[in-house]
Protein backbone atom coordinates (compact mmCIF):
# COMPACT_ATOMS: atom_id res chain seq x y z
CA UNK A 1 0.00 0.00 0.00
CA UNK A 2 1.47 3.24 -0.73
CA UNK A 3 1.67 5.83 1.83
CA UNK A 4 -0.48 8.51 0.11
CA UNK A 5 -3.74 5.82 0.50
CA UNK A 6 -3.16 5.32 4.28
CA UNK A 7 -2.97 9.04 5.33
CA UNK A 8 -4.67 12.13 5.69
CA UNK A 9 -7.37 14.48 3.21
CA UNK A 10 -6.17 17.23 1.24
CA UNK A 11 -7.77 19.51 3.40
CA UNK A 12 -5.89 18.21 6.07
CA UNK A 13 -2.60 16.30 4.82
CA UNK A 14 0.29 16.58 7.02
CA UNK A 15 4.01 15.67 5.99
CA UNK A 16 4.72 11.86 6.36
CA UNK A 17 8.18 10.42 6.47
CA UNK A 18 9.28 7.04 5.99
CA UNK A 19 12.33 5.07 6.35
CA UNK A 20 13.47 2.61 3.63
CA UNK A 21 16.40 -0.26 2.71
CA UNK A 22 17.07 -0.69 -1.18
CA UNK A 23 18.38 -3.91 -1.07
CA UNK A 24 20.70 -5.61 -4.32
CA UNK A 25 23.63 -4.20 -6.38
CA UNK A 26 22.70 -0.81 -5.61
CA UNK A 27 26.19 0.95 -4.42
CA UNK A 28 28.45 2.37 -6.51
CA UNK A 29 26.27 2.57 -9.27
CA UNK A 30 25.19 6.10 -8.89
CA UNK A 31 22.39 5.58 -6.44
CA UNK A 32 22.59 8.39 -3.85
CA UNK A 33 23.30 10.75 -6.47
CA UNK A 34 20.57 9.70 -8.55
CA UNK A 35 18.28 9.85 -5.30
CA UNK A 36 19.32 13.26 -4.34
CA UNK A 37 18.50 14.48 -7.86
CA UNK A 38 14.88 12.87 -7.74
CA UNK A 39 13.81 13.70 -4.41
CA UNK A 40 14.57 17.73 -5.04
CA UNK A 41 12.57 17.18 -8.19
CA UNK A 42 9.38 15.73 -6.28
CA UNK A 43 10.35 18.34 -3.29
CA UNK A 44 11.21 15.73 -0.71
CA UNK A 45 13.32 16.16 2.26
CA UNK A 46 15.56 13.81 4.46
CA UNK A 47 18.75 11.83 3.30
CA UNK A 48 20.16 9.10 1.61
CA UNK A 49 22.80 6.76 2.80
CA UNK A 50 25.27 3.52 2.00
CA UNK A 51 24.63 1.14 4.72
CA UNK A 52 27.58 -1.65 5.63
CA UNK A 53 25.38 -4.38 4.82
CA UNK A 54 25.70 -3.05 1.16
CA UNK A 55 22.30 -1.46 0.59
CA UNK A 56 21.20 1.86 0.37
CA UNK A 57 19.01 3.72 3.21
CA UNK A 58 16.95 6.60 2.70
CA UNK A 59 14.47 8.72 4.98
CA UNK A 60 12.14 10.72 3.28
CA UNK A 61 9.58 13.18 4.26
CA UNK A 62 6.68 15.46 2.70
CA UNK A 63 3.34 15.36 0.75
CA UNK A 64 2.71 11.94 0.76
CA UNK A 65 2.28 11.94 -2.69
CA UNK A 66 5.87 13.38 -3.44
CA UNK A 67 6.98 10.44 -0.90
CA UNK A 68 5.44 7.68 -2.97
CA UNK A 69 6.88 8.72 -6.14
CA UNK A 70 10.52 8.99 -4.42
CA UNK A 71 9.86 5.46 -2.81
CA UNK A 72 8.71 4.12 -6.58
CA UNK A 73 12.36 5.74 -7.65
CA UNK A 74 13.68 3.35 -5.48
CA UNK A 75 11.97 0.05 -6.52
CA UNK A 76 13.45 0.89 -10.04
CA UNK A 77 16.72 2.89 -9.29
CA UNK A 78 19.43 4.45 -11.81
CA UNK A 79 19.83 2.64 -15.04
CA UNK A 80 23.32 0.84 -13.75
CA UNK A 81 21.31 -0.42 -10.51
CA UNK A 82 19.69 -3.63 -9.97
CA UNK A 83 17.31 -3.31 -7.26
CA UNK A 84 16.17 -6.85 -5.53
CA UNK A 85 13.86 -5.32 -3.01
CA UNK A 86 13.13 -1.96 -1.40
CA UNK A 87 11.48 -2.16 2.55
CA UNK A 88 9.97 0.09 3.81
CA UNK A 89 8.59 1.77 7.06
CA UNK A 90 6.40 4.42 8.44
CA UNK A 91 8.80 6.55 10.97
CA UNK A 92 8.19 10.18 12.30
CA UNK A 93 8.93 13.00 10.46
CA UNK A 94 12.33 14.71 11.88
CA UNK A 95 12.24 18.04 10.30
CA UNK A 96 14.92 18.13 7.14
CA UNK A 97 16.11 21.35 5.65
CA UNK A 98 16.94 19.77 2.26
CA UNK A 99 17.15 16.21 1.21
CA UNK A 100 21.26 15.39 1.35
CA UNK A 101 23.90 12.54 1.10
CA UNK A 102 24.55 11.33 4.71
CA UNK A 103 27.86 9.01 5.06
CA UNK A 104 30.95 11.43 3.32
CA UNK A 105 32.32 12.89 6.15
CA UNK A 106 33.52 16.77 6.39
CA UNK A 107 35.71 16.16 8.50
CA UNK A 108 36.49 15.37 11.96
CA UNK A 109 35.08 16.82 15.28
CA UNK A 110 36.03 16.68 19.52
CA UNK A 111 34.99 17.96 22.66
CA UNK A 112 36.98 18.73 25.28
CA UNK A 113 36.16 19.30 28.70
CA UNK A 114 38.24 22.12 30.73
CA UNK A 115 37.76 21.57 34.26
CA UNK A 116 38.73 24.97 35.47
CA UNK A 117 37.35 28.17 37.77
CA UNK A 118 35.30 28.58 34.71
CA UNK A 119 33.97 24.91 33.82
CA UNK A 120 33.22 24.60 30.31
CA UNK A 121 33.36 22.38 27.10
CA UNK A 122 34.64 23.01 24.03
CA UNK A 123 33.12 22.07 20.70
CA UNK A 124 35.65 21.98 17.35
CA UNK A 125 34.95 21.09 13.90
CA UNK A 126 36.92 20.89 11.09
CA UNK A 127 36.47 23.52 8.95
CA UNK A 128 39.56 23.99 6.43
CA UNK A 129 42.21 22.43 7.90
CA UNK A 130 41.72 24.15 11.07
CA UNK A 131 39.53 23.31 14.07
CA UNK A 132 36.69 25.83 13.85
CA UNK A 133 35.53 26.20 17.98
CA UNK A 134 33.22 27.19 20.32
CA UNK A 135 32.75 27.02 24.47
CA UNK A 136 29.81 25.95 25.61
CA UNK A 137 29.13 26.43 29.50
CA UNK A 138 27.18 23.97 30.24
CA UNK A 139 27.88 21.22 27.70
CA UNK A 140 26.42 19.80 24.53
CA UNK A 141 22.57 18.20 24.93
CA UNK A 142 20.98 15.57 23.01
CA UNK A 143 17.73 16.65 24.08
CA UNK A 144 15.99 18.99 21.69
CA UNK A 145 14.39 21.34 24.33
CA UNK A 146 17.49 22.43 25.77
CA UNK A 147 19.13 25.21 23.84
CA UNK A 148 22.93 25.75 25.22
CA UNK A 149 25.53 28.97 25.00
CA UNK A 150 28.29 28.32 22.69
CA UNK A 151 30.49 31.46 22.92
CA UNK A 152 32.15 31.19 19.43
CA UNK A 153 36.72 31.57 20.66
CA UNK A 154 39.70 31.17 18.15
CA UNK A 155 40.05 28.37 15.72
CA UNK A 156 43.08 25.29 17.24
CA UNK A 157 45.24 23.29 15.33
CA UNK A 158 43.81 19.71 14.50
CA UNK A 159 46.84 18.65 16.59
CA UNK A 160 45.23 20.24 19.75
CA UNK A 161 42.54 17.55 19.38
CA UNK A 162 44.15 14.51 21.25
CA UNK A 163 45.81 17.13 23.91
CA UNK A 164 44.51 15.95 27.35
CA UNK A 165 46.33 17.58 31.10
CA UNK A 166 46.99 20.37 32.94
CA UNK A 167 45.74 23.38 31.04
CA UNK A 168 45.61 26.97 33.20
CA UNK A 169 43.90 26.76 36.14
CA UNK A 170 42.17 23.08 35.00
CA UNK A 171 42.81 20.15 33.27
CA UNK A 172 41.89 19.27 30.01
CA UNK A 173 39.89 15.80 28.63
CA UNK A 174 38.88 14.47 25.79
CA UNK A 175 35.23 14.02 26.20
CA UNK A 176 33.60 12.91 22.76
CA UNK A 177 35.59 12.73 18.93
CA UNK A 178 34.75 11.65 15.93
CA UNK A 179 33.83 12.52 12.40
CA UNK A 180 30.93 14.99 10.99
CA UNK A 181 29.20 15.87 8.42
CA UNK A 182 28.09 19.52 6.85
CA UNK A 183 23.90 19.61 6.37
CA UNK A 184 21.81 22.38 5.35
CA UNK A 185 21.02 24.16 2.37
CA UNK A 186 24.02 26.53 2.40
CA UNK A 187 27.35 25.32 1.72
CA UNK A 188 30.24 25.39 4.64
CA UNK A 189 32.32 27.73 5.28
CA UNK A 190 29.39 30.20 4.24
CA UNK A 191 27.18 28.46 6.10
CA UNK A 192 29.28 29.67 9.32
CA UNK A 193 29.09 33.30 8.08
CA UNK A 194 26.03 33.79 7.50
CA UNK A 195 25.37 32.64 11.07
CA UNK A 196 23.17 29.04 10.78
CA UNK A 197 25.13 25.53 10.23
CA UNK A 198 23.89 22.58 10.70
CA UNK A 199 25.99 19.23 11.05
CA UNK A 200 25.84 15.42 11.98
CA UNK A 201 27.93 14.50 14.26
CA UNK A 202 29.12 10.54 14.55
CA UNK A 203 31.03 10.70 17.76
CA UNK A 204 31.02 8.08 20.87
CA UNK A 205 28.47 10.15 22.65
CA UNK A 206 27.29 12.74 20.53
CA UNK A 207 25.42 11.32 17.72
CA UNK A 208 22.52 12.50 14.83
CA UNK A 209 22.04 16.60 13.69
CA UNK A 210 22.79 19.26 15.41
CA UNK A 211 22.49 23.03 14.70
CA UNK A 212 24.44 26.21 15.66
CA UNK A 213 22.46 29.51 15.22
CA UNK A 214 24.37 32.58 16.16
CA UNK A 215 22.44 35.33 17.93
CA UNK A 216 24.62 38.71 19.13
CA UNK A 217 28.21 39.33 19.97
CA UNK A 218 29.10 39.21 24.08
CA UNK A 219 31.45 40.61 25.61
CA UNK A 220 34.70 41.69 24.19
CA UNK A 221 32.99 40.99 21.03
CA UNK A 222 32.70 37.53 20.76
CA UNK A 223 29.68 36.06 18.61
CA UNK A 224 27.31 34.08 20.94
CA UNK A 225 25.24 30.91 19.25
CA UNK A 226 23.13 28.43 20.35
CA UNK A 227 24.02 24.80 19.68
CA UNK A 228 20.71 22.97 19.57
CA UNK A 229 20.46 19.42 18.91
CA UNK A 230 17.90 18.38 15.96
CA UNK A 231 14.82 16.44 16.39
CA UNK A 232 16.19 13.12 14.71
CA UNK A 233 16.03 9.42 15.61
CA UNK A 234 18.93 10.01 18.20
CA UNK A 235 17.49 12.56 20.29
CA UNK A 236 16.48 11.84 24.08
CA UNK A 237 14.07 14.25 25.29
CA UNK A 238 14.54 14.91 29.06
CA UNK A 239 18.23 13.27 28.98
CA UNK A 240 21.35 15.16 30.39
CA UNK A 241 24.57 13.42 28.40
CA UNK A 242 27.14 15.25 30.76
CA UNK A 243 25.72 13.49 33.36
CA UNK A 244 25.30 10.54 32.27
CA UNK A 245 28.35 9.68 30.59
CA UNK A 246 31.24 11.26 31.96
CA UNK A 247 35.00 11.22 31.72
CA UNK A 248 37.63 11.12 28.71
CA UNK A 249 37.07 8.83 25.53
CA UNK A 250 40.78 7.92 25.32
CA UNK A 251 40.63 6.08 28.52
CA UNK A 252 42.75 8.76 30.67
Amino acid sequence: MRVSERSDSPATARPVAIRATVRGAVQAVGFRDATVRRARELGVLGWVRNGEDGAVLAHAEGAAEAVDGLVAFLRDGPPLARVEAVETDRVKVEGHEQFAIRGVSAGVFVVQEHAATAHHFDLRLEVGGAMRSWAVPKGPSMDPAAKRLAVEVEDHAIEHNAFEGPLGDGHVTVWDRGSYEQGGRVPWPEALDRGHAVFVLHGEKLRGGFALQRTRRGPGGKPQWLLIKRRDEHALPGSDVVAEHPGSVLGG
